[in-house]
């Protein structure tokens, strides 16, 4: 919810944890022993719709999988406490969507919603799947994935999300596994949704070179968001979600 700034009254709603006090109507409360928060006229609800990528190179590392989950469910969770209204879309997942919701009392369906969801065996793309279930009206949009594919695909599902005027913001999860592979000796390397495979004698110079491949990937990525104004952060799995949440989001301004 964004806060109001008319000073045209509007209606009352109970105080929930999190609220700013300073909103707090203390003659009401006087009468009624009960806190309340006034709400005026220009407040705006917004529209928060959370994709989750279910492609198989998510959920084959169970730590980033379970990561991704949980950070879906706390996000969704501060949303719905904000009493914003909010919808989860689980892409590549043969799960139906969490179709728009609003109020505190939606959060532990949300939570469970989100625990059930399956990630998708078949090969899928996410940029491309992603396009076929845009929610035109929302208001801000947040993309949770690895984004393991062609930079330019995933632009090009951003730009067509920003063509409705949303507020995008781009969360990368990596493991540690794929950020510093510990890997050594002959290897067959699979790749967990085309099938494509390599051999490789994994050396100190073969990792160095993967690393630089990755580092160039996101920042590819990253130089799109930010000469499109669209936020972006790279989180790693082996972080708690108290730290992502309320250390690094909150820096960014992401959650208030």
């Amino acid at each position: 919810m964004r806060s109001g700034t008319s000073l045209e009254f509007s209606d009352y709603r109970f105080y929930q944890p999190g609220d700013d006090l300073r909103q707090i109507d203390w003659n009401v409360y006087a009468r009624t022993n009960k806190h309340y928060i006034k709400r005026y006229l220009d407040e705006q609800e917004l529209v928060i719709s959370l994709y989750i990528d279910c492609s198989k190179s998510m959920a084959l590392l169970s730590r980033k999988w379970e990561f991704a989950k949980g950070l879906t469910a706390a996000l969704g969770f501060m949303s719905l406490a904000s009493d914003d209204r909010v919808g989860v879309f689980p892409i590549g997942s043969d799960s139906h969507p969490f179709m728009y919701k609003k109020g505190r009392a939606f959060s532990n369906r949300l939570i469970q919603y989100v625990q059930n969801i399956n990630s998708n065996e078949l090969p899928i793309t996410f940029s491309e799947s992603i396009q076929k279930v845009i929610q035109p009206k929302s208001s801000i949009s947040i993309l949770i994935s690895d984004l393991m594919e062609a930079p330019e695909k995933i632009e090009t599902a951003l730009k067509k999300m920003q063509g409705y005027k949303q507020e995008l913001f781009v969360i990368q999860i990596l493991t540690e596994e794929e950020i510093n592979p510990a890997f050594q000796g002959d290897l067959e390397l699979i790749d967990s949704e085309t099938q494509n495979f390599m051999n490789v004698s994994m050396s100190s110079s073969i990792k160095k070179q993967y690393q630089t491949r990755l580092l160039g990937h996101t920042e590819a990525i990253q130089k799109f968001c930010h000469t499109r104004g669209i936020g972006f952060i790279q989180c790693n799995a082996s972080s708690s979600l108290e730290d992502v949440l309320f250390k690094e989001l909150l820096s960014k301004g992401w959650i208030v």
